[in-house]
């Protein structure tokens, strides 16, 4: 089975170590995210979730939680911006 983020990996060698969690924004439409470790907040202009040494918190427009599993989950809309505390 095709997993996106292995390939991701393969393709690109970080100088750190790789994160806990792995985030993949394309074009402001589209973020695919894994290692979540669960959500904080859900509405059409934010969505926070816990990662494993923080969280992060997605702001944009209409907002939507478009795929969840256990550790990964896929967000669409106009994602404004991206932070991590």
């Amino acid at each position: 089975m095709f997993n996106f983020f292995d390939e991701i990996k393969k393709n690109f060698k970080s100088i750190e170590p790789l994160n806990s969690y792995n985030l993949v924004n394309i074009s402001g439409k589209i973020l695919y995210v894994e290692g979540h470790k669960g959500l904080t907040t859900l509405s059409k202009e934010m969505i926070a979730f816990k990662v494993k040494n923080g969280r992060i918190v997605v702001e944009g427009k209409n907002l939507i939680l478009n795929e969840l599993t256990e550790n990964t989950m896929k967000i669409v809309g106009e994602i404004v911006k991206v932070e991590a505390f």
